[in-house]
């Protein structure tokens, strides 16, 4: 908003200058009409002054729009990526996919629409989660315990009581005060042994990347792995708060070292105000009832008993409800865009993946048609015309795979730079040695020895189609004609140099020979 402000009032300032050299102008010009007849080099200054006047404003506007205007990510910024994301999802040929991804995307747009805030409770599994959650709520919803691995999946509660007047949204109206739905999500925590154990800490990972607001419980100073884990959530920019549970257990100076010790640690990605003490499940004391009350010491026990101690959560209470009532919004907001996000690189990923297959499948078929060609033209310059013909039409296939579709010059002129570049890295003389000489170790390549051409062409061509993809997925669809050229290049080097091992080119020989032998003798049969 400060960067919108400033650019604003340059504006205005702008505006009002040339508004104040108009009127000099227009003063000018009138001063010249009228004194037309004594001084024509008065004219002169005033068509410059005009002409200068003019051109400055058009320098200054071309200025201005050049200026990137802040980006405000806000609801409907948010409504209007997701509208993007279920456009990307329907690209997606995997039906099993694409619903997963398109209930991802509604899942979401639901969360944001209803105002649904997630406060998720994450940790270790001896760390008391479930009796935070318990405390939270005022009653027993999760089971607890003090083996690892009491909760063995996430549980989903719904925090009531908590009132907010609207800040900038449509929110649910109830009497005039806003009902906003907040969930607390107990997760299997972490550390757990096992295959299912490592499984559902997967799982709980996942919950808490989704989470708006994150409550990190531990029993102590934080282990290494807490602390990792802990840093590395609070670097993907997520609102933590740190408790450290189980105070009760502690003597009130260590209480005090420990607590301070966790704010040390966590200073330079936690507030201190974001660190408290609580104890959610306190241990029971033991309570004795004498007969006379006022010698105890010497009176025997009528009776003893073991008496619950409530809990004492009333610090993270405060501490979510000042957060929510603050930052409610501004929270709910950054996390929908870092979860839109993630599930955008899902989507690119898995189309990728969908293109990658298909780019490979359409580069082993021109690959086999270019050998196949190369072994049944004994004339080169008729190998080197359909040759390039085969590897443009290759190229044009291929970008309309990633929807960056090509005309017949500009393809030309990319296969050109592809075939430059490996002419330059002598890849036709290192192909043709490399393969010659798998032709002599192989039986079944050796017999159609005419053939080191045909593989080598079939090489060539998956060099060529192999580069162009990387090319695609790697450069912006507007690019210069010189960085264009650049980046192919760089990607051209790269491929051979990825595909020089003998263990490719013996797969890659006896894979072509065989396949070109075969369609050899289909077109002559």
């Amino acid at each position: 908003m400060l960067n919108y402000r400033t650019v604003l009032s340059h504006k205005i300032l702008q505006k009002k200058w040339i508004l104040g050299l108009g009127i000099v102008s227009v003063a000018a010009i009138a001063n010249t009409l009228f004194s037309l007849e004594h001084d024509w080099h008065l004219l002169s200054i005033s068509t410059l002054m005009i002409g200068g006047t003019l051109l400055f404003v058009n320098v200054r506007k071309s200025f201005a729009a050049g200026i990137e205007q802040p980006t405000v990510i806000d609801r409907s910024y948010l409504f209007k990526e997701l509208q993007q994301a279920q456009k990307a999802i329907a690209k997606i040929a995997d039906l099993g996919k694409r619903d997963t991804l398109d209930a991802q995307a509604q899942q979401i747009t639901n969360n944001l629409q209803k105002n649904h805030f997630q406060i998720v409770v994450f940790g270790t599994g001896s760390a008391g989660k479930t009796s935070v959650i318990n405390a939270l709520l005022g009653r027993k919803a999760g089971k607890t315990g003090a083996a690892i691995g009491t909760t063995i999946a996430r549980q989903e509660y719904a925090y009531q009581g908590i009132d907010f007047s609207p800040v900038g949204i449509t929110p649910i109206q109830s009497e005039n005060k806003v009902k906003r739905q907040i969930s607390l999500l107990d997760t299997s925590g972490t550390q757990e042994m096992g295959a299912m154990g490592q499984q559902r800490e997967i799982e709980s990972l996942q919950v808490v990347q989704n989470a708006d607001l994150m409550i990190f419980v531990t029993a102590g100073d934080l282990t290494n792995s807490e602390y990792c884990e802990l840093e590395r959530l609070a670097g993907l920019g997520k609102r933590v708060i740190l408790v450290f549970n189980k105070t009760d257990l502690y003597l009130p100076s260590d209480r005090e070292n420990v607590l301070a010790k966790l704010k040390e640690r966590t200073q330079h990605f936690l507030a201190a105000t974001d660190i408290v003490a609580i104890a959610a499940q306190p241990s029971p004391i033991k309570v004795r009832q004498y007969a006379n009350a006022e010698d105890s010491v010497h009176s025997d026990a009528i009776q003893e008993w073991w008496e619950d101690l409530p809990p004492d959560v009333n610090a993270l209470k405060e501490r979510i409800e000042t957060i929510l009532s603050n930052e409610w919004e501004d929270l709910l907001i950054h996390n929908t865009h870092l979860q839109i996000k993630n599930l955008l690189q899902e989507i690119n990923g898995t189309i990728n993946h969908q293109r990658r297959q298909d780019a490979a499948t359409i580069i082993n078929r021109y690959q086999l048609i270019a050998a196949t060609t190369v072994f049944a033209n004994p004339i080169p310059a008729i190998d080197l015309l359909a040759g390039a013909a085969i590897n443009t039409q290759m190229l044009m296939d291929l970008g309309k795979i990633y929807d960056r579709p090509l005309n017949f010059k500009q393809t030309q002129q990319v296969a050109m730079i592809i075939a430059q570049q490996l002419l330059q890295l002598g890849c036709i003389e290192i192909a043709s040695s490399a393969i010659a000489s798998c032709f002599k170790v192989n039986a079944i390549t050796y017999a159609i020895g005419g053939s080191i051409q045909a593989v080598t062409a079939a090489y060539l061509t998956h060099i060529g189609g192999t580069s162009f993809v990387e090319y695609l997925e790697q450069q912006p669809e507007t690019q210069s004609a010189p960085a264009m050229t650049n980046a192919l290049q760089q990607i051209c080097q790269k491929t051979f140099k990825a595909l020089q091992s003998d263990r490719f080119f013996i797969d890659f020989v006896t894979s072509i020979s065989s396949r070109v032998a075969s369609n050899y003798g289909a077109l002559r049969s």
